[in-house]
């Protein structure tokens, strides 16, 4: 019977840890049932919430944030409404619609934190919402490396024309 020192069980033990905190670690342990939940809940996001985006950025991330309530005790159906709300937000943020990057940093930060407590990877997470994974899974990494600050916005009315403003300081 091979006997291992304390050093090299140490080593294996610790390379054991990191390995078992990375999110890809865990992808294993998600069933396809569980996958086809977060598939389907984006897909019904998809359907009822993506066409307020255009013409309201607000009632999308409203109606997101409805649904994921809606499931709130099924986690894996909260987390597929919350990444199509980072997805959808993502995608008008490429031909700057007003309002989206800050949808998308909050749907960011909510299904970041929900996806490493369920053992998602991020291959099979953007697996579920059809697009391209290398530039969706490059540009939410270039969002956590370096978050925007929320500039402050206001309705500034001249002329009786009014529009969305950031707030000046006096």
């Amino acid at each position: 019977m091979a006997t291992m020192s304390a050093s090299a069980i140490c080593s294996f033990l610790l390379l054991w840890g990191l390995l078992a905190s990375s999110p890809c670690a865990f992808a294993a342990s998600v069933r396809p049932e569980q996958l086809q939940q977060v598939k389907d809940t984006a897909l019904q996001a998809q359907d009822l919430c993506f066409k307020e985006m255009y013409r309201d950025p607000n009632a999308y991330a409203l109606c997101i944030r409805n649904l994921r309530q809606k499931y709130e005790k099924e986690e894996f159906k909260s987390l597929g409404a919350e990444y199509f709300g980072f997805v959808g937000a993502l995608s008008y943020m490429r031909v700057s619609q007003m309002g989206a990057e800050p949808i998308a940093a909050e749907f960011l930060k909510s299904f970041r934190a929900n996806q490493k407590r369920l053992g998602l990877s991020d291959g099979a997470l953007c697996a579920t919402v059809p697009g391209d994974c290398v530039i969706r899974n490059r540009q939410m990494l270039d969002m956590e490396k370096s978050p925007k600050q929320q500039v402050p916005l206001q309705v500034k009315c001249e002329g009786g024309v009014c529009r969305i403003a950031p707030v000046q300081k006096p």
